[in-house]
C-alpha cells in the first residue's frame, strides 16, 4: 500500500488537547472525573457545542447556550447511566450535588487556552514528513470561528493557530468552514476527494477513538 497524504487532527496532537481544559475545570468546582464531557456527547449533534463546530453557531451567543445546556439536571442521569455502563453500582456511585451551574464562558475559555500550546514532538515529525516532500500533510480538526471584530476575547480563547504550524499544512480543513464534523463520514469522503485520494491511501491520527474506529 503506497500513502498518499498524512491527515492530522490539532487539538491533542499537534496542540494541546481542550480534554485537559475540561479536567482542569471539574477540578476547580469539584466535578466528578468526565461528567462535563459525557454531558457534551449527550447533546448530541444538536447540541450547543457540536453547532459550534458547524459553523452553525457563533460565539459570544455560544456561551449562554452551552451554559444552559451543561447545567441542565439532565445530565446527571446521563452521567450516572455512564458509570453504571462501566460496572459501578451501590457504593461507588458519586452523589451529585442537588444543583450544578456551569458556566460556558469560563469553562470554553479553559479548554481553548490549552488547545494552542504546540506539541514540540509533533511538531518535529511534520516538519521532517514536510521536508521528505512524500505525502500531503493535513490537517483536519473540529473546530470554531474566532470573534475576529474581538480581540481581547480571541486572546482569551488562547489566539489564533501559530502560524509557523499552520505553514506545515498543505490543506487545513475546518469543520466550522465545511459545515461538517467528525466523526461524520461524509467530512473524511470531502477530505479525500479535495485532496484527490482514496480513503485507502491516507494516515489518519487522532487522539478521539470514535474518530478514527470506522
Amino acid at each position: 500500500m503506497s500513502y498518499k497524504a498524512i491527515i492530522f487532527d490539532l487539538g491533542g496532537v499537534c496542540v494541546g488537547s481542550p480534554f485537559q481544559g475540561i479536567s482542569e475545570y471539574e477540578k476547580k468546582y469539584g466535578l466528578p472525573e468526565n461528567y462535563i464531557n459525557i454531558a457534551i456527547v449527550n447533546g448530541g449533534e444538536n447540541g450547543a457545542f457540536q453547532r459550534l463546530e458547524r459553523g452553525e453557531l457563533f460565539i459570544p451567543d455560544f456561551y449562554e447556550i452551552f451554559g444552559k445546556e451543561l447545567s441542565d439536571p439532565v445530565n446527571k442521569e446521563y452521567y450516572y447511566q455512564y458509570l453504571r455502563s462501566r460496572g459501578s453500582k451501590g457504593s461507588t456511585i458519586p452523589s451529585l450535588p442537588d444543583q450544578i451551574i456551569i458556566d460556558g464562558k469560563e469553562l470554553f475559555r479553559t479548554m481553548m487556552s490549552e488547545a494552542t500550546i504546540i506539541n514540540p514532538i509533533v511538531f518535529n515529525a511534520l516538519k521532517r514528513l514536510r521536508a521528505s516532500n512524500k505525502f500531503k500533510i493535513v490537517a483536519l480538526t473540529n473546530n470554531y470561528q474566532l470573534p475576529t471584530q474581538d480581540h481581547k476575547e480571541i486572546e482569551l480563547l488562547g489566539g489564533m493557530l501559530p502560524m509557523e504550524l499552520k505553514d506545515l499544512f498543505d490543506e487545513n480543513i475546518e469543520s466550522s468552514v465545511v459545515g461538517l464534523r467528525k466523526p461524520d463520514p461524509k467530512i473524511f469522503l470531502y477530505t479525500c476527494e479535495k485532496l484527490g485520494i482514496q480513503p485507502n491511501e491516507a494516515v489518519f491520527l487522532d487522539d478521539i477513538g470514535m474518530y478514527v474506529e470506522n
